[in-house]
């Protein structure tokens, strides 16, 4: 990464972690990977096409709780947790393959609960 991506980047750290936080809060309906996909675009708004490591981990750490309903889920968010701390950036391409994974976990986590649930009945 060259020395002027790298400064955009840490430009943008302070203000993108304010607005993760802001956002992370959401409205109702609004999943883990949804939180996970407006990162790109609040980035955007601010003039970069990139997402701090910084502002990734503050809004991975606002999904934790509802990652630990699955335990995939979980070790997902962790894995990605202790990445941001040897990363700079991430594109708008992995955020949101990553934001659906998570979803299709705690969706799949979700359905096996159900029909856990169905056949105790």
């Amino acid at each position: 990464m060259d020395r002027e991506r790298e400064r955009d980047v840490m430009e943008q750290d302070g203000s993108e972690q304010m607005s993760g936080d802001e956002t992370a809060v959401g409205g109702p309906g609004r999943s883990p990977g949804d939180l996970l996909r407006a990162l790109p675009g609040e980035a955007r708004q601010r003039g970069s096409q990139y997402v701090s490591a910084q502002a990734m981990q503050a809004r991975l750490f606002s999904v934790y709780d509802a990652a630990a309903a699955a335990e995939d889920a979980l070790a997902l968010v962790q894995q990605q947790l202790t990445l941001t701390l040897h990363r700079s950036y991430y594109e708008a391409e992995e955020i949101t393959a990553m934001a659906g994974q998570l979803d299709a976990l705690l969706v799949a986590d979700a359905v096996m609960a159900a029909a856990d649930g169905s056949s105790e009945d």
